[in-house]
């Protein structure tokens, strides 16, 4: 009965380790570039939509629209 369960688990860890294996296209240890010391200003999103490439059926986000003003702190708890 315990089968079918191990099996997904199984399959599972092999999906995470998988993952975690994969070689960032990001070098964290790289300085090249253009380093910006101080940078101000808002950011906004206006209409965004999202679905993940795996779970295309499954809405993220849909016509989504957010200000987050230079300077500004949110703490949720």
């Amino acid at each position: 009965a315990l089968a079918p369960d191990l099996s997904r688990a199984n399959s599972a860890a092999a999906s995470v380790l998988a993952i975690l294996d994969q070689k960032s296209k990001i070098d964290s240890s790289d300085d090249s570039g253009t380093t910006l010391e101080n940078v101000w200003g808002d950011i906004e999103f206006q209409h965004v939509s999202f679905k993940y490439a795996t779970r295309p059926n499954i809405q993220i986000f849909r016509d989504l629209c957010l200000t987050i003003s230079s300077g500004k702190v949110t703490c949720h708890n």
